[in-house]
Parts: structure tokens; C-alpha cells; sequence
């Protein structure tokens, strides 16, 4: 008995010492708590907080290595990041950022590369960081492509081009980036898509009625919206005034979650939202499990996925990482070198992601893109299908 006592001190004893041997990485992330995205961010940070509870309990322990996640209230401003990256650089020394959205992307792109830290958003890539050799990347191409995958589903099988009227804002340049995109599809590929007219609206407009009338004299089949949530829910009371009822397609940040905030779903029966990660609500989901368990309080659905796929890529390239160059010696290069031309399947991304693979040559994943969509039907948000849709082939616009 003394005996056995003493081996089981002498395995807990090492176990301990393991522990406290752990290699602790930092990353770092941006939220936006006081900004225009605060009523969403409680949901999107614990999909973050989730995935990495997750993979320190499941995978990091095997591998001596812990990573400690620390947020930032960034405010979805420029500013405010331009103001706090430096200081990040010295306290936390990062070896991945998880950012959101553009302002992380349009402040930090430029200095990325001397600061060797890899930026990796969940959110679609602009147009305008569609350059080669960046250390910013993202889970998702443009926006452009995002709607080029439901344009192609819907396109398919057709009578003629599919006609795509747009509604968006011409002071935004994402905006305007997402419209330049669509027409560059309609471009590459007249006899599937027309981009039939653009009408330019304020980001929180008090009426669409005109714009809407304009638009609908060309009988488009979709309503593109990728703008603003107040431009969506204001596109579907136009066309109730004006007795017509056309699907509107819109992204996730203007997404059918948001939108069924301040318009009952049966008002847009029809519309889409599209993304490329899984839709919430697909069956078997194995990142939604995983939520589940890790994060029992919160609520899952797009902004919680967005993050949480955002996240468990950020962790298999540090798993890539840590295979390369070894527990203790990760570095943002070694980061960065494990992203770069390396496959990451679906099966390891949870489901939440088709398989990716990255190059130099453009901070979304490449080779064949993929996206997905929800749609309302009955009155209940439900995934358009249970595969992906094949993107097409877009040349940068």
C-alpha cells in the first residue's frame, strides 16, 4: 500500500509539473461593447470564449500548450484600435489577432507585416483588402462571393439571367465594394446574371418607396441588400406598399436574426441571408455541440458561429504551428507559415467551415470557394440546403 501511495504521488507530481510547464500563448481579439454592434457582441464573444474553453480542456492539454484569450472593446473604430494596437504589441506580444470587421482590417493591414502578427477575421473580406502578401486573412472571401454562391443556386435552372436589383449606399465603400463585386459576376457571366439597377439609399433611411419603385420597373427576381439591417426591414415595407413581394438576399451583419429584431419573418418570406460558414441550424453540427457544452449560457446562432468558426481556425493553425516548430517556439511567423499552404478539412473545423486552404495570393481561402444560406419559409429561419454552394469564379474587380 505505502508503495502504491508513493507512485500515485510521484504520477500526480508529474502531472502538476506538466501542467505548470504549459507553454501560454496570448490571442488577442476585437469586440465592439459601446459601438454599433453592442447588442451582438455579448453572442459573438462567447463563441470565441466557447472554442477555446474547448480546445485548452481537449487539445491543448495534450500538447503542453494554453492559450489565454484577451478582448478588446475596440468600438468598431479605427481610432480606437489605432490607439490600443501598440500597446497590445508590448503587453500581450500576440500571435494571432481575431478581429471584427473592417476597422481592424483598414487600421492594421498596412503594419501587419512588420509587426508579425497575422489578422484573422470572421467577417466577409473587403474588396479593398483583396491584396497579395498580406498578413490579414479571414474565414470568408468578399461579400461578393458570399452572394455569387446563392446567386449560382438560384440561377440554376432559370429561364434566362437571374436579374439582381440593388439597394446599397454610396457614401460606404464596402458597400459600393459588395455592388462592384455582383456587377463584375454579371460581367464574367451574362447569359446567368444581370445586374438589372443600383439605387443609392441612406444607411438608416426613413422611406424606400422610391428607390423601391425604381427598382422593381426592371422585375428583378432578388433584392440585394448587404448594407444595413434599417435598409432591409425598410426594403420590405416599400414593397408592401407598393403590393410587391420580392426576395431580398442581405448578409449576416444585416442578416434574418437581425432583421427579425424589428420585422415579424412572415414580412419576408422568401428572403435569404448568406455567409460561408454552416448555417446555425444545420443538422449535425458538431461546433454547435461544442458550443453547447462549453458555453451553456449562451445563445447560439450566426453571430456565436461566425466566432466560434473564426476561432477553432485560429486553433488548428496553432496546432499546424506547434507541429512545425514545437511547443515553446510559436511565434506570429510560425502563425502565419502555418496558414500559408496548408488544407484545413471540415472535419477539423467542426463542420463550421468547408475545407480551406490559403496562398499569398489573396487573404481569403482559395481554390474552390464555398458558401451557404439561410432562408424564411413558414416563417422560420431554416438552411436553404444541406451542402454548400459552389462559388464562382470571380477576377478581382
Amino acid at each position: 500500500m505505502k508503495a502504491m501511495k508513493l507512485v500515485l504521488a510521484g504520477a500526480a507530481a508529474i502531472s502538476l509539473a506538466s501542467f505548470a510547464q504549459a507553454e501560454t500563448y496570448t490571442f488577442t481579439a476585437s469586440a465592439d461593447y459601446s459601438g454599433p454592434f453592442a447588442d451582438v457582441m455579448p453572442d459573438s464573444m462567447s463563441g470565441l470564449e466557447a472554442i477555446v474553453d474547448y480546445w485548452n480542456a481537449e487539445v491543448g492539454e495534450g500538447l503542453g500548450v494554453d492559450v489565454d484569450l484577451k478582448i478588446y472593446d475596440m468600438r468598431y473604430n479605427s481610432a480606437q484600435i489605432a490607439r490600443t494596437w501598440p500597446s497590445i504589441l508590448r503587453s500581450d506580444a500576440p500571435i494571432i489577432h481575431l478581429g471584427w470587421g473592417s476597422p481592424d482590417l483598414v487600421t492594421l493591414m498596412g503594419r501587419l507585416p512588420n509587426d508579425k502578427v497575422p489578422l484573422l477575421l470572421g467577417t466577409a473580406m473587403g474588396g479593398q483588402g483583396w491584396t497579395e502578401n498580406g498578413w490579414h486573412f479571414s474565414t470568408r472571401p468578399t461579400y461578393s462571393h458570399e452572394f455569387a454562391g446563392l446567386f449560382s443556386y438560384l440561377a440554376a435552372g432559370h429561364d434566362g439571367p437571374l436579374k439582381i436589383a440593388a439597394i446599397s449606399t454610396q457614401t460606404q465603400a464596402g458597400f459600393v465594394d459588395q455592388v462592384e463585386g455582383v456587377k463584375q459576376l454579371a460581367t464574367q457571366y451574362p447569359d446567368s446574371y444581370t445586374l438589372t439597377s443600383t439605387q443609392w439609399a441612406d444607411t438608416a433611411p426613413v422611406s424606400l418607396a422610391p428607390q423601391m419603385r425604381k427598382a422593381l420597373a426592371d422585375d428583378p427576381d432578388v433584392i440585394l441588400v448587404g448594407g444595413t439591417t434599417a435598409q432591409v426591414i425598410e426594403t420590405a415595407k416599400a414593397m408592401e406598399e407598393l403590393g410587391a413581394n420580392v426576395p431580398i438576399v442581405m448578409s449576416t451583419h444585416n442578416g434574418l436574426a437581425e432583421v427579425s429584431k424589428g420585422l415579424p419573418l412572415d414580412r419576408i418570406e422568401g428572403s435569404y441571408s448568406t455567409f460561408s460558414f454552416a448555417p446555425p441550424g444545420k443538422e449535425n453540427l458538431p461546433i454547435r455541440d461544442v458550443f453547447e457544452t462549453y458555453a451553456p449560457d449562451g445563445n447560439w446562432g450566426t453571430m456565436a458561429e461566425q466566432s466560434a468558426a473564426q476561432a477553432i481556425l485560429a486553433l488548428r493553425v496553432l496546432e499546424q504551428a506547434v507541429a512545425e516548430v514545437g511547443a515553446d517556439n510559436v511565434t506570429g511567423q510560425a502563425m502565419y507559415d502555418a496558414l500559408i499552404g496548408h488544407t484545413y478539412s471540415e472535419e477539423r473545423l467542426l463542420g463550421a467551415l468547408p475545407t480551406l486552404s490559403y496562398d499569398t495570393t489573396a487573404p481569403f481561402p482559395t481554390g474552390e470557394i464555398k458558401s451557404s444560406a439561410e432562408v424564411v419559409k413558414d416563417g422560420q429561419v431554416v438552411p436553404v440546403q444541406g451542402d454548400w454552394f459552389a462559388v464562382p469564379v470571380l477576377d478581382k474587380w
